[in-house]
């Protein structure tokens, strides 16, 4: 992936403070029968930082969706 590159990611994200939200019902689904899962913001910036990517946006979408957008994490001597 280049420097200049974006990333859009299109997912769910579940709220932080644990209040029910039709993602919920997703992450249910997901565990149940596929075994995935869907996730809190915080998880994918972890997954994100992990792989040298940064969170630098995040946008919503109609039926509780949202758009990630990710570039390349600058180095600390950038």
């Amino acid at each position: 992936m280049p420097d200049h590159a974006d990333l859009l990611v299109v997912e769910r994200v579940l709220p932080c403070d644990g209040s029910v939200w039709p993602a919920t019902a997703w992450d249910l689904h997901m565990m149940g029968n596929v075994g995935g899962r869907e996730r809190h913001a915080a998880h994918y910036e972890r997954l994100f930082a992990d792989a040298g990517l940064a969170l630098v946006g995040r946008s919503r979408l109609p039926l509780d969706g949202n758009v990630l957008h990710v570039r390349r994490a600058r180095s600390a001597s950038a």
